[in-house]
């Protein structure tokens, strides 16, 4: 446990910090003297301007050891990823390629049943469903037409995310055979059922393009 000392008075930085308090310390600069009073003031939970009576040195210190403990993870009870919808996994796609601090609460939505109240949890969640999102791009690496740099790279945020967001639309609106009144049943479909539909169908449409290739060169060769 940290001990700060303010005029005397000892004060408790916790060893734990909530989402709120995680996103309130993102928008304080790491790097400068208001930005480290400004850290210290929501961990400890006092006006900033009582903060600023303390030395810089201190200061930087405190802020320093708070960001530390933002690296952190603890357990936390999330859904069986494997048993979600396509609809689910697109979602949480898009929001993650969109920022996943942006749309976190979003993202716990889904991957949680009681969202988690600590910064820690939400990482140890944020991280199990990344693991897995790794493994199923891996899995359909076929699909997805990736190699192993690109199953390396993947759900990185240096992707467009309107280009995600239409590519997946495009996906959605091709299975219900541009009908949208089908696009929901879509969504709804488990996520291992759809994507072994569209890895089935894809490998038929190669096979069959590979087909009428041959059968073009042979005739060109006659």
């Amino acid at each position: 446990m940290i001990k700060f000392k303010l005029n005397y008075r000892t004060y408790t930085i916790p060893e734990r910090f909530t989402i709120e308090q995680y996103g309130e310390i993102q928008k304080a600069d790491p790097h400068e003297y208001k930005g480290w009073a400004r850290i210290m003031s929501i961990a400890i939970g006092i006006p900033i301007h009582r903060v600023l009576l303390c030395d810089e040195e201190s200061l930087r210190l405190g802020a320093a050891l708070i960001l530390n403990e933002l690296n952190s993870m603890v357990e936390y009870k999330v859904k069986d990823f494997t048993k979600f919808n396509f609809g689910q996994f697109i979602d949480l796609d898009v929001y993650m390629v969109n920022g996943v601090e942006k749309n976190l609460d979003a993202i716990l939505y889904i991957l949680c049943d009681v969202r988690p109240k600590f910064i820690d949890e939400a990482f140890w969640v944020l991280e199990q469903y990344k693991n897995f999102r790794l493994s199923t791009y891996r899995s359909y690496a076929g699909l997805f037409g990736l190699n192993d740099q690109d199953e390396e790279e993947e759900g990185e945020t240096n992707m467009d995310p309107n280009k995600v967001a239409k590519g997946w639309y495009q996906v959605v609106v091709d299975l219900a055979n541009d009908d949208p009144l089908k696009m929901d049943a879509v969504t709804e479909l488990p996520l291992r059922h759809a994507l072994n539909f569209m890895s089935l169908r894809k490998e038929k449409a190669e096979t069959e393009y590979n087909k009428q290739l041959h059968n073009d060169l042979q005739r060109r060769n006659r």
